[in-house]
């Protein structure tokens, strides 16, 4: 049986103290007192408060003068905001990337929602003889490309609405979707089935599947699975949407 020693303690136990107590708070349907939450962790009543008190002082808790309850801080959002923001989803993804990339032979793209365009953080190369002409840091539109409406899919209805009031829908192919209503329901279309299709509407050869990458209502962008037309018929397109579901999957868990 293993004992805990001095030696094997973690270093820090109030700072173990404190998290459990934001936790605790921030699963609560309602604000909770000292002597309840001192209750429900286990902990010494006094050992709490002093927790609770420099909690608030660096603006991770509130406390609620009417009832002195504690409820959670503008200053914990902020600090959380700058954590989704300093996640790198290049690096992240990269290794689902490459085995989506070696498990289909075909082009791989990451990329992020950027002043209304796709942005392409990433490309693994297709092993066939015909390949994509994108680039890394190359821009793209949002609402003619697989990652472009997988991404507007995550967006709430005002930034959607947002975007089309701004956005001219050009027809890059016969194929493109210019009409704006269309584009809505093709957007909901996406919500319920999970993933997008580019049916040859930005590149007349060119289709694609692409997934979004949301987590806790937060994006971190889309990734897809790029062929020329050919090679990607609805037989294929029903074959890799498992690996591609995959790829999501494992990419999100460590997210």
């Amino acid at each position: 049986m293993n004992k805990t020693t001095k030696d094997t303690m973690p270093y820090g136990t109030s700072i173990i103290k404190a998290v459990d107590i934001l936790k605790y708070i921030g699963n609560q349907t309602s604000p909770s007192g000292v002597s309840q939450i001192a209750k429900d962790l286990s902990m010494n009543r006094a050992t709490v408060y002093k927790l609770l008190e420099t909690l608030q002082l660096v603006g991770f808790v509130h406390k609620r003068e009417n009832d002195s309850t504690y409820t959670l801080a503008a200053g914990l959002a902020r600090l959380a905001q700058r954590a989704y923001e300093q996640i790198d989803i290049a690096a992240v993804s990269r290794p689902y990337l490459e085995r989506l990339n070696q498990e289909t032979k075909e082009t791989v793209h990451l990329g992020i929602a950027d002043n209304n365009m796709v942005v392409y953080l990433a490309k693994l190369e297709s092993q066939q003889v015909v390949r994509m002409h994108s680039r890394v840091g190359n821009s793209s539109p949002l609402y003619c490309t697989g990652i472009g409406k997988a991404i507007l899919s995550t967006w709430t209805q005002e930034d959607i609405d947002h975007y089309l009031q701004h956005t001219e829908l050009k027809a890059f192919t016969p194929h493109t979707i210019t009409d704006k209503q269309q584009l809505l329901e093709v957007l909901s279309d996406i919500r319920q089935q999970g993933y997008a299709l580019d049916n040859f509407e930005h590149e007349a050869e060119v289709r694609c599947i692409a997934m979004p990458l949301e987590k806790d209502g937060v994006s971190y962008g889309a990734f897809s699975l790029t062929a020329p037309g050919y090679r990607m018929d609805d037989e294929m397109v029903r074959k890799y949407i498992p690996l591609l579901k995959s790829c999501q999957e494992e990419i999100l868990k460590n997210l």
